[in-house]
């Protein structure tokens, strides 16, 4: 309490205009975020959408770090049901070539998703087309790196790697603003460590 407000008059005019709301703040002193909530009720088991293979290509692969997870999305030119699957493997295989993609990390997450990648669209002619084992994202707290492991008959494989194995889910959302539609991998980070006593 501050000086000013003790023993305030009572004539004074009270504030019309409510404070403004604040955002959540964690433990840390940080707004919170909330794009990973939820994130220490996902699992490891394999993740699926079933679909046809779709025309629209994959344009795009970024990723970022969240309080409690790190994101992988996938952009895929255009709106519709796009399949996928996602599960840890012991080793991700190139398609079609079936080499072993070697990724960072002491897990594997094998990203299947049912669209092409660019290289033979003709859309983005002045992009060098994706290489077999080339890093195309990564760095972030639980992932180590995301890798191209080919595409066959409108079928594209990436290799995940993280930094062990961790729950994780996907999500598919549409953006109609842009006209595309993002494949959503988050990865949970490993929770902190709990204090004794």
């Amino acid at each position: 309490m501050t000086p000013a407000s003790v023993g305030s008059p009572t004539t004074s005019t009270p504030t019309t205009t409510p404070p403004a709301p604040q955002p959540p703040v964690t433990h840390q002193g940080h707004p919170r975020d909330r794009v990973c909530d939820g994130a220490l009720s996902w699992d490891t088991n394999p993740k699926r959408q079933v679909a046809s293979p779709i025309t629209p290509e994959i344009s795009n692969v970024r990723a970022a770090t969240h309080h409690a997870c790190d994101r992988v999305v996938f952009d895929v030119n255009g709106l519709g049901r796009v399949g996928y699957l996602a599960r840890y493997v012991p080793r991700v295989h190139a398609d079609p070539s079936d080499q072993p993609t070697r990724v960072a990390g002491d897990a594997a997450l094998q990203v299947t998703i049912q669209a092409p990648d660019f290289a033979d669209s003709g859309h983005q002619p002045w992009r060098t087309p994706w290489q077999l084992g080339q890093r195309l994202a990564g760095g972030q707290h639980t992932l180590r790196e995301v890798r191209f492991a080919g595409s066959f008959e409108h079928v594209t494989t990436f290799a995940v790697g993280v930094r062990a194995k961790r729950p994780f889910r996907v999500l598919v959302v549409g953006d109609t603003g842009s006209h595309v539609t993002h494949v959503v991998v988050d990865i949970a980070h490993e929770p902190p460590p709990t204090r004794s006593g």
